[in-house]
């Protein structure tokens, strides 16, 4: 990878754009209600449920780079674990927060990604100004259909295909595990955000670690709801020892200041083994991600 940062195509229309007024627009498809909300230079794209509405992605027209949503900033974690990736694979576009500061970074890294929603797509160019490249295509497409017929290994495989602050059951899955297993490069990792406030959380534990030699995890320090689990297939070299990951110096040269990697590392947390042990393996057949997903944790003490 080629530690330097480009100015991309997306900046100057996003820099162009920043003079428009505020505005909220609503869409109705038959994945998402999805809101695009205008506020100063922020421009949020929010899909909403039962539950009310949820900030899918964030992008300030001023500065495309800054990382306005503050998980965004942990996925970069997987730095930690694969410094020099050449193929990443994200399943799930929202508003493309992280894709802008990771393909200036690294430009000559293939980031693709598989977006379910058309209009997710359409309005993440129109109305947050981001503009795909050779490096960073979007295909139109489930994600998990997408990961079953792709022929390629990829080294970091990101999830966050969330929709209306949910993600999709058939994404949670030991089955569906196994096969980014098999996707993934020998020494690859796997980036998925977790919601930590539910009992969705124990399963989304103990589904991870009965398929992944090892996990990682993190806090997501300005969310703490926020949990970013990094798992590779592997289980030596041990990589849950901080001790033995990258300099930080090191992994902060090709994001010339707009990250630093040390605020990242401090962000891991210790396996939470007893929480784990409670929760039920998620299956094909058994995955009621939105029902535990709505159950609030706290009803026992940890």
């Amino acid at each position: 990878m080629k530690a330097r940062i480009l100015l991309l195509p997306i900046l100057a229309s996003a820099l162009s754009a920043a003079d428009a007024g505020d505005y909220v627009e609503r869409f109705d498809t038959i994945y998402n209600s999805l809101t695009v909300e205008r506020r100063g230079t922020i421009v949020e794209l929010r899909a909403r449920s039962r539950a009310g509405d949820f900030r899918e992605s964030a992008v300030d027209l001023a500065d495309p780079l800054r990382l306005v949503v503050p998980y965004t900033r942990t996925l970069f974690g997987g730095l930690f674990f694969k410094s020099d990736p050449e193929k990443v694979l994200m399943v799930g576009l929202g508003g493309a927060g992280f894709h802008r500061l990771f393909a200036a970074a690294y430009p000559d890294v293939v980031l693709h990604t598989v977006e379910l929603d058309p209009k997710v797509n359409e309005l993440t160019q129109s109305r947050l100004y981001f503009r795909p490249t050779e490096n960073t295509p979007v295909t139109i497409m489930d994600g998990r259909q997408f990961v079953k017929r792709t022929t390629e290994t990829w080294d970091w495989i990101i999830l966050d295909a969330y929709r209306g602050g949910y993600v999709p059951p058939h994404l949670k899955t030991e089955e569906f595990y196994r096969e980014i297993l098999a996707k993934l490069s020998d020494d690859g990792v796997l980036i998925t955000n977790l919601h930590a406030t539910t009992e969705l959380w124990y399963s989304d534990l103990r589904t991870l670690s009965s398929i992944f030699g090892q996990v990682v995890l993190f806090r997501t320090t300005a969310n703490p709801g926020n949990v970013i689990a990094f798992a590779v297939k592997y289980r030596t070299p041990d990589i849950t020892n901080p001790a033995s990951w990258p300099d930080t110096a090191v992994l902060n040269a090709p994001l010339q200041g707009r990250l630093d990697m040390a605020d990242i590392r401090r962000e891991r947390i210790e396996w939470p083994a007893a929480q784990a042990a409670r929760g039920r393996i998620l299956t094909d057949d058994f995955s009621p991600v939105e029902f535990l997903d709505a159950m609030k944790r706290g009803n026992t003490t940890e």
